[in-house]
């Protein structure tokens, strides 16, 4: 039986937008400066990594792995500084971003896969092709060439304009102040 009174409080989650592009395009350049300045707004950003690559956090020998080839399902580890998890894959960026705690806005780096809203990183110089010719979840490029298709775009420096653009699209930013019903003229008077 539940205690009366008590509810209990879904969090929203929070809008899961990928930043992708080929390797060396600037990707987590834009990152850096992309979370700063979201940061500076007063918004908390969690941040989402995808790689192909083995990780060489849980390396062999190391007591996590250990216990992991002994037949765990999963470990993590707590520090002074953060936490660390290993085991089986959450299933997908949305899964990954309900282990992050409270915020307001998670960027997933890589997750090429992922049907979820994209910003394209293009560099010509790396690549002559744009995603965004064939992909219809991007609705922003970051670029140094004009896109294939009418979008938002955005030098590689101007992450205020980007942060500017996620902000409006998916209504972030501080609360509004709300004010007392009636104002001050809905004082009572004393009679």
């Amino acid at each position: 039986m539940a205690a009366r009174g008590l509810r209990r409080v879904e969090r929203r989650a929070p809008p899961i937008v990928a930043v992708s592009g080929p390797s060396g395009v600037g990707k987590t350049r834009l990152l850096r400066r992309l979370v700063a300045e979201l940061a500076r707004r007063g918004l908390r950003v969690g941040i989402l990594k995808h790689t192909g690559h083995e990780h060489p956090f849980d390396r062999r020998g190391k007591d996590t792995e250990v216990l992991r080839r002994a037949g765990a399902v999963a470990a993590a580890i707590e520090g002074p500084s953060g936490m660390a998890y290993f085991g089986p894959p959450a299933g997908g960026a949305r899964a990954l971003a309900r282990m992050l705690p409270p915020v307001d806005l998670v960027l997933a780096e890589g997750w090429k896969r992922e049907p979820l809203p994209r910003v394209e990183v293009h560099r010509r110089g790396v690549s002559p092709e744009f995603l965004c010719a064939r992909d219809r979840r991007v609705f922003a490029v970051v670029t140094d060439a004009p896109p294939p298709r009418p979008l938002p775009a955005f030098g590689a420096d101007d992450a205020s304009g980007l942060a500017d653009l996620l902000c409006a699209r998916w209504r972030l930013g501080p609360a509004p102040r709300r004010r007392a019903r009636g104002g001050p003229a809905a004082k009572r008077r004393r009679g």
